[in-house]
């Protein structure tokens, strides 16, 4: 922080040291927050609607994303230099994969003039998504704490860890959950000075979030959690193969029973499901009095950190998002 631009209030700070519309340091002054906006939405990476206020409709009071998909090096040829050309016209013309990281950065740079914006931010239903690596250190600032979670939500949660086959997945297991259950949380920041040794303190940004209460995440508890694992076998940890094997049972059962149109039908399968009960019944004969022995999850790597839980600004009764 220069002596020159000091003052109490960091916002006052922001409008003397940044251009107009700028809450960020301006690398080019045509790459503004609603370039990196324009790129999310016309890659269709995102949806986002901004919402305002009844008696103002100049107010921007909150603002949802939806997130579609994050983009990769593939997606670029991998030519993180090489531009792609906007479906309409703007200026600049395009953006390359560097502006395209940086837009999911810059796009939440965002308050209004009261300094009361907050993002509600979720994912789509039914989307496999694939994350480069650069998208965990995303994860770390904007998304979720663990904290937040109610408390059903948040034993799905912990049933979901015990048994997700994360492989050789770098990044924490939040994310796999709340991508796969199709979750949503509210991001809010605000200018706060950060103390440091030096005569005057640095500029930065504080960030928190929330849960929604008016968002429905029954999907993502312990019985929500337990039929994902029912319709995604191949995701459940090796280490629980008693698991897999009576899902894998019960998921050829139902198979037979759902081709059973009839009582004569279904009297001409029932040897199949007897078979499969007593392959069953063998299996754990076998076994004996033998206790065996089942390693305990391992725990996530390093810490997961975020900020504290609280938001400003949301309007719940106006936030509400209709998944597509």
């Amino acid at each position: 922080m220069e002596p020159k631009f000091w003052d109490p209030n960091p916002n006052k700070i922001c409008e003397k040291i940044f251009p107009p519309g700028f809450l960020f340091k301006p690398l080019s002054l045509n790459k503004t927050r609603k370039f990196y906006e324009f790129i999310l939405v016309d890659s269709k990476s995102v949806s986002i609607k901004h919402n305002f206020d009844r008696n103002d409709n100049q107010l921007i009071t909150h603002s949802t994303i939806q997130i579609l998909k994050i983009l990769t090096f593939k997606d670029f040829d991998n030519k993180p230099n090489q531009v792609r050309k906007f479906s309409q016209p703007f200026d600049p013309i395009g953006y390359n994969y560097w502006d395209y990281i940086s837009a999911w950065t810059n796009v939440f740079w965002f308050q209004n003039k009261h300094h009361r914006h907050s993002w509600l931010i979720y994912f789509k239903q039914n989307v496999r998504y694939f994350f480069p690596q650069w998208f965990a250190e995303w994860w770390e600032y904007f998304g979720p704490i663990l904290s937040i979670l109610p408390s059903d939500i948040k034993k799905g949660y912990n049933q979901f860890k015990s048994r997700f086959e994360e492989g050789t997945s770098q990044f924490h297991t939040s994310l796999h959950f709340f991508s796969k259950f199709s979750l949503s949380w509210i991001f809010a920041w605000q200018h706060q000075f950060k103390k440091t040794s030096k005569l005057l303190p640095i500029l930065g940004k504080q960030a928190s979030v929330k849960w929604w209460d008016q968002f429905d995440a029954s999907r993502a508890n312990t019985q929500g959690v337990a039929l994902w694992f029912q319709k995604n076998l191949k995701s459940l940890k090796a280490a629980d193969p008693e698991t897999c094997q009576f899902l894998n049972r019960k998921s050829k059962i139902a198979a037979v029973l759902a081709a059973s149109t009839n009582d004569e039908v279904l009297a001409a399968n029932l040897h199949q499901i007897l078979d499969l009960l007593q392959s069953d019944s063998e299996s754990s004969s076998s076994k004996g009095k033998a206790k065996k022995e089942v390693s305990s999850p391992s725990s996530s790597s390093g810490s997961y950190f975020q900020n504290e839980d609280d938001c400003f600004g949301i309007n719940l009764e106006e936030a509400s998002e209709e998944e597509n």
